[in-house]
């Protein structure tokens, strides 16, 4: 398997993974839980939801995007964004975990090993030219 196809598989199990995450969090409404958070008015923090959105789309986009091209300036970006994502889902992990929903303990260190693999091979991407 070629290195641009490794890395833009690991970027689409990362868009996977945060797809999963987000349905994992909200299965048990259908079984009758109540998933209202607590102690909020029902406003949504716009903030938060455009940087969800960059996290788990906007960046995997992007990241597949820069290997359709084989120059250094894509690579870089790849490597960046790649590492951004990498940080991120091992903080998440940390602030998520524990957590009351059993599924999150799979899918939470899958996507922080998916993170790791995914900046090795792009920040060695880079280094290869």
């Amino acid at each position: 398997m070629t290195k641009k196809i490794k890395i833009s598989v690991l970027w689409l199990l990362t868009i996977g993974g945060f797809a999963c995450h987000s349905i994992c969090d909200v299965l048990p409404m259908f079984w009758g839980k109540n998933m209202a958070v607590v102690a909020t008015d029902g406003n949504v923090d716009q903030g938060m939801i455009v940087f969800m959105m960059l996290i788990s789309f906007l960046f995997p986009a992007c990241g597949v995007l820069c290997m359709m091209w084989d120059n250094k300036e894509t690579k870089i970006v790849n490597a960046i964004l790649a590492t951004l994502i990498a940080l991120f889902n091992i903080m998440h992990a940390c602030m998520e975990l524990p957590a009351e929903i059993a599924g999150q303990y799979i899918i939470m260190p899958m996507l922080i090993v998916i993170g790791l693999l995914l900046a090795w091979y792009s920040i060695k991407n880079v280094k290869e030219d």
